[in-house]
Parts: C-alpha cells; structure tokens; sequence
C-alpha cells in the first residue's frame, strides 16, 4: 500500500459515516467514481444495503478493490467497472448516491466529468465529489494530514483548484443545484454537492 493510501486508512469509515448522516441513503444504487482500491464505497457498503458500483479507468487499481472489497466480506451486490467518469455507460438518472474522493483532480475534461454525474445522477439522489477528509476526523489526524497534503502537492508541483475554480467547472458543465462545503467551518469548500431535483 503507498503512503498516502495508509495516512489516509482511518478517514473513509468516518466520511462514510458522515455522508449517510448527511444524506440518509441506504438503499438503492451507489457509484464510487474514481475508486482507487476503493475504501470509501467499501466502508459505504458496510453500513447500507446499497447496491455497489466502483467505477475507475485505472484496470489495476479497481483488480485491488475487488479484492479489498472480497476480504471485506461485503453482503452487497458489487461491481467493478473500468469506466472513464466523463463517458459512463448508465442510463439517466441511474444513481441514488454518487461518491467521489480525490479523482476530480485528475480527470482529463473535468467539467465533462460533473456532467456526466449529474445525467445518472437520480431526482432526489445526492453526489459528493472532492478532496476534503471530512468533519468527523480529530482535529489532530486533521493537521497531520494537511501538513501531508500540502508537502506531498509541493514536491509535485501541484495545486488543487479553489472554491472560485469549482464554481467555474459547475458553470461550465450547466450545472446549477449544487453547494460547495466546506470539512469544518471557516476552510474553503473542498466538496461539491450535488442534488438533483
């Protein structure tokens, strides 16, 4: 397991938890876009009946959520598909929760890639996408992670875009029902949530 994959281990039961407080969906059909070996639906899917879906272009990356998801034990019907988020092959208004952890950074057409969301995306469903570590996490794991972030972004030469990018990605994608939220009060939206009516 890489590095920021174990830093970041103790985060995705506590943000599963968050969104179902936040969201209440525990039944129906959930796609984890960009699932990587896929934590968070994993952890999603021990506390709901939801249908599974871990969506990932990276082949290799969804081989090791499969497997994380078989020594998991998971009750739930799951799914492992090699799909790019700007091209998904479901039909509209498929999905009742739609999660999205780290991905959007490296998605080739982003704008693209929230639009898709929102066509699968059910009425009355919710899609969370973006970086943050959620507010359930201590404020001490918070700083860890952080001081993490920005090093590891810093050796790479990389920025993540800010609450004015993401405003102008929604724009750009048409897509209006949303609101920015931010992991704790005072920081920068690093999420977006998208609800569909």
């Amino acid at each position: 397991m890489s590095k920021p994959y174990a830093e970041l281990m103790p985060i995705y039961p506590l943000l599963a938890q968050q969104f179902l407080d936040d969201y209440g969906v525990y039944q129906g059909r959930c796609l984890d876009i960009g699932t990587g070996h896929g934590y968070l639906g994993i952890e999603i899917a021990k506390i709901t009946e939801l249908e599974m879906y871990f969506l990932d272009i990276n082949p290799e990356a969804l081989k090791i959520a499969e497997a994380n998801a078989r020594e998991a034990e998971l009750a739930n019907p799951a799914y492992f598909l090699p799909v790019n988020v700007e091209e998904m092959p479901f039909a509209d208004n498929t999905a009742d929760l739609i999660v999205s952890r780290g991905s959007l950074w490296f998605w080739e057409n982003q704008a693209k890639g929230l639009e898709e969301i929102y066509r699968v995306l059910k009425p009355g469903g919710v899609a969370v996408v973006g970086g943050g570590l959620g507010r359930y996490i201590p404020e001490t794991m918070r700083k860890r992670l952080l001081a993490g972030r920005k090093k590891w972004l810093a050796e790479r030469g990389e920025k993540r875009p800010g609450e004015k990018e993401l405003h102008s990605l929604l724009e750009q994608a048409g897509i209006s029902s949303y609101r920015l939220v931010a992991d704790v009060p005072g920081e920068a939206g690093r999420w977006i949530e998208i609800k569909k009516t």
